[in-house]
This record gives C-alpha cells, structure tokens and sequence, in this order.
C-alpha cells in the first residue's frame, strides 16, 4: 500500500487494515468472465465449497455490487450481515468457509443499486479492511462479468492477486476472454488458468456426450496463450438443482462434480508447484522443413521449439527429431517439454499418440516462419484449413498435395 503526506489520514488507516487483512491470506483467486451468462459465480462457489471440504481456510468475496448471485446459490438470500465491534461478521456456511455478499446488506434483495465507479471502488475497499475475515488459506473473489472499475479495484490493491477466467466454448464468449486476458496482462494480473464451462451434455439415460455450444474453446485459447487449462465442467442439471436450492455444492456424483474436483485438485497443484519453483515454461513445436513450416508431417526436417510465457514469444530453438517412428517423435517433444504442436499434415493414430503423450495437435496450419506463426497462433488469428494427411500411420510420407 502506498501513503503520502497528501493522503487522508482516513485512507491511510484503511490502507493499514487491508495490509494487516491480506498479510494473513495465502492466496487469492479473482473469478473473471468476459461475459456474463458463463457461469462464474457458480463456479466460484463450489471452487471454494470443494476447498472448504478439503480443510482450507476459505473466505469467498462476493464485489459483484450490481448483480449479486453468490447470496442466492448459498441459501443466504434475505439474511443481513451483522456487524461486531465496527467490524462486519461473514456468513460462515461451514467450519471453514466464510461468505461476505453486498446482498447482504440490502434490506430487499431485489433492490437495485445505482451507483457510479467511485462509489463501487469504495464499497470494495470496505470489504476488504473492515470485515472480520480471519486468516485464510484461499481469499475467493467473485468478480462481475468484464473489464470495470471492480476488478480492476482489486488488481490495483491485491497485486499478488491471481486471475481464473471462466468461459464458454461458443466464440463469442472466447472473444470476451480475450479481452479478460489483455486486461490482466495489462494490469499485472497472473493468470491461474481457464476453465471452460457448459461444455458438453452428458445425457443421464445413456451417457452419450453431446457438445451443445461446442467444446474445446477454451483449452485453445489457454494453449494459444501460454497459460493453465484447468479443465471443462459439462452442462449438467443437478448444478442448476443445487444452486436453486441455495446448498451451492453437488453432493452426488456426478459430472460436473468429478470435472470440479479435478479443478481444484490443478489449482492446488499449480500453486503447490510455483511455491517449490517448479514451474515449467511452455512451449509449442512446429514441424520444419527448409526453414519453413512443413505442410507434411512425414516430411520434416527439424522441430522449432518456442517457449511462451505470459502470452509472449520467448527463446526459438531449432532441433533436429529422431528417425520417424511410430510413437519416436511424441515422446522426444514430450521430453523438450512441448505441450502443443502445430502442424500442416498429420495422421489421426499419430495424433492419438501425441494426445496420449498430453500433446495436443493442430493441424492444417498454414504460414511460413516459426515466429510468425507463434505470433498469430498467441493472437488467435492463426490460419488453418483442411489437414492433408489423412492416412492413418504415423509419420506417413505423404505425397499428394494441398
């Protein structure tokens, strides 16, 4: 927290509060969308629920100030906060989860709230210094869809903040992610990963998936940019259920639950790893063939190895690959450390082998260097069309044409 000698001596102890709040969080997680509809408060809720199952100290801040949901999909809705001391008690939903909502404060839950930016930022501010959070393991923010004066409140005075954004896998919810991405690239934000959600149905009678709004999107777009994809909830009823019923959290099996468990199991996994610095960087691998990219996958003459971080274009190396056999050349790109590979021409049961490896592939790249291709892939505008290699043996010579 910065002071001057200009500053308000009001703003300055509540600078001190916030300082001596979040000396005792852990970590602290900004739920984002792009857009709204997606489901992220939704899922910002069982996110902390499943924390608070695993003996985490969850605080879960709801600075939606417009459109609060957090209160209903708890079963807090009507209930006022209280205030002890001249500090405000939080909801606690369970032994380690509290809840702190601006519905609470509402004498009606449907009254709107007019307000402009300032006063917004200040409520924020407020709800960080003055409530009773106690130390806590998670601090969960529930950010309002976009780019506002809300989370951008919070990326100017939690600057160890980390961002989880949420999408869907349509494409104009992935353009709205973008927009998320750029803004917490500007602001300094950290990005844990994203989740796509609503991905898939999986039908209860006969457990066939069908993608209603697509599927993938959002997995692309974590690869495109170089971050964590921290994985896909299916749309699925009994979230809608518990929601409605104010519990949050699907206690019976089910997709959705299996694909949250798995989430937060990645989240812990991911910090766990930056606290022991073992993250790795990131890189793509783009088949060459004079200096260009290969359109063949069969014909490479070399590998590009570029390492991305933070949506960025780092070091470009250049290697050359063992004798094309099957399965030879995923596991070497494996041991570089490449998690995708962007290609021209490549057979379905080599691309089952790089998948099997955790190497996605996408294929029927078109453009020439490695850098600009690394360049459109991060910006999304990568150029691809029809995959020439058809033939299903990996690493196939392939002689027909484009």
């Amino acid at each position: 927290m910065v002071s001057c000698a200009n500053q308000d001596p009001k703003d300055i102890a509540q600078d001190e509060k916030i300082g001596r709040f979040l000396g005792g969080v852990s970590n602290t997680l900004m739920f984002m969308s792009g857009k709204g509809g997606v489901g992220k408060s939704t899922t910002a809720v069982n996110v902390s629920l499943f924390l608070s199952d695993l003996g985490y100290r969850v605080g879960l801040l709801d600075i939606d100030i417009h459109g609060p949901s957090v209160a209903g999909l708890l079963g807090l809705k009507g209930m006022p906060l209280n205030i002890v001391n001249d500090k405000i008690q939080p909801f606690q939903v369970n032994d380690n989860l509290r809840v702190v909502t601006f519905q609470g404060f509402l004498n009606n839950p449907d009254q709107p709230i007019i307000w402009r930016g300032p006063v917004k930022m200040g409520v924020i501010l407020q709800l960080l210094a003055d409530v009773d959070w106690g130390e806590l393991d998670f601090l969960i923010i529930d950010s309002p869809p976009g780019t506002g004066d809300e989370p951008l409140t919070i990326a100017q005075r939690i600057p160890e903040c980390r961002a989880v954004i949420i999408t869907t896998p349509q494409e104009i919810a992935l353009a709205d992610v973008r927009k998320s991405l750029n803004f917490c690239k500007q602001t300094n934000i950290r990005i844990m990963g994203i989740i796509e959600n609503m991905s898939g149905f999986i039908c209860p009678s006969c457990g066939e998936r069908h993608d209603i709004f697509k599927s993938g999107g959002g997995e692309k777009t974590a690869a495109q940019w170089g971050i964590p994809f921290l994985g896909k909830i299916p749309i699925d009823p009994s979230v809608v259920e518990a929601g409605d019923q104010g519990c949050g959290i699907v206690k019976e099996s089910s997709p959705a639950k299996s694909s949250l468990e798995e989430i937060v199991q990645r989240i812990t996994a991911n910090l766990e790893n930056e606290i022991n610095g073992e993250k790795a960087a990131r890189k793509i691998g783009i088949p060459l063939a004079g200096g260009k990219l290969c359109s063949h996958f069969g014909h490479c003459e070399e590998f590009a190895l570029v390492s991305i971080a933070d949506g960025e274009i780092g070091e470009i190396t250049k290697r050359v690959p063992p004798p094309h056999e099957p399965g030879v050349i995923p596991a070497w790109l494996a041991e570089q450390g490449v998690d995708t590979v962007l290609a021209g021409g490549m057979g379905e049961k080599a691309q089952d082998i790089f998948r099997q490896k955790g190497i996605k592939v996408i294929c029927g790249v078109q453009g020439g260097s490695p850098r600009d291709i690394a360049a459109s892939f991060l910006q999304g505008t990568l150029l691809t069309g029809g995959n020439p290699c058809s033939h299903d043996e990996p690493g196939h010579q392939c002689h027909h044409g484009r």
